[in-house]
């Protein structure tokens, strides 16, 4: 006989375990799921990582450069003041030896010198009072002294001739370094918005590996729950098994072993309409019950 209450209970039981089993397996896929998810997220902080590596290389190759840049324009700077201070001086000179010109115009080294000897060979093959003899002594005093201007003067004009050349020379180098001058502050200017840029992308990348590490922990503590959920599920499925075994041994109602079997081939019946998933138990109830009524209806003909 058939005990009602024994088979409800074992059905319910059946579907309990197929339920464990369903819900472990959805578990898993979740898990599976972040575990390939925490994959992907650590290949992109090893990816942004790689790149934090790069821009920290440019960004000191350009400090090293922009410093090259500030070190050069300070030496320029100095060679520009530098130079300012000799045009300078050589300006004043030039203006001095102007004013002197304005002074001494006139005077010729070459007529002075004739004047000389010409009062000279006077005084030698004249015949003098000693006023007039004095008197050209004198005049020959100051002709000797012009000439002696006249001749410094001269010098001073030849070698002011020399250093207009190098004055505007100096000019020309002076021009020369004001556009290096421009040219290097330009380099200083361009390098420092280059530098901006990639501080700028730096603490970007830096952001964005701060949030993947948090996206990774929070995947970790989810696969950490998951496989708490699974190992609980896990638990839960090996009593209800045990309980399942004790049911088939007569434990619980004292059912034989066809009325085990055909609530079994009930269970996965149902299972098979739904499109659920089937356990090795299920096939045998399935089929290996249907084997036995056949292997019973030969042996009655």
């Amino acid at each position: 006989m058939s005990n009602p209450p024994a088979e409800a209970a074992e059905e319910d039981l059946l579907k309990r375990i197929s339920d464990l089993r369903q819900e472990i397996n959805k578990l898993k896929e979740k898990k599976y799921a972040a575990i390939e998810e925490v994959r992907k997220l650590r290949q992109r902080r090893i990816e942004k990582i790689e790149k934090l590596k790069a821009v920290r290389a440019q960004l000191e190759t350009l400090f090293q450069e922009y410093n090259a840049r500030i070190n050069e324009l300070k030496e320029l700077k100095q060679k520009k003041d530098a130079l300012f201070d000799v045009i300078k001086e050589m300006r004043r000179e030039f203006e001095e030896l102007k004013n002197l010109m304005k002074k001494t115009q006139g005077l010729n080294p070459d007529l002075l010198e004739k004047r000389i000897k010409s009062l000279e060979w006077r005084i030698q093959t004249s015949s003098l009072t000693l006023d007039e003899e004095k008197r050209l002594i004198q005049k020959i005093a100051e002709l000797e002294k012009k000439f002696t201007e006249a001749k410094k003067i001269l010098k001073i004009k030849e070698k002011g001739n020399e250093e207009k050349a190098e004055f505007l020379a100096k000019r020309i180098e002076l021009a020369t370094i004001r556009q290096k001058i421009s040219a290097t502050v330009g380099e200083i200017s361009e390098k420092k918005k280059l530098i901006a840029s990639l501080k700028e992308e730096r603490e970007k990348i830096k952001k964005e590996l701060d949030e993947l590490k948090q996206r990774i922990e929070q995947k970790n503590k989810e696969i950490e729950d998951l496989n708490s959920q699974i190992e609980q599920k896990n638990r839960e499925l090996e009593k209800q098994v045990e309980t399942q075994k004790k049911m088939e041994r007569g434990v619980y109602g004292g059912a034989n072993d066809a009325e085990v079997l055909e609530r079994k081939r009930k269970v996965a019946e149902e299972k098979l309409k739904k499109g659920e998933r089937l356990t090795f138990e299920d096939f045998y109830a399935l089929y290996g019950a249907a084997r036995g009524k056949d292997e019973d209806h030969g042996n009655l003909h």
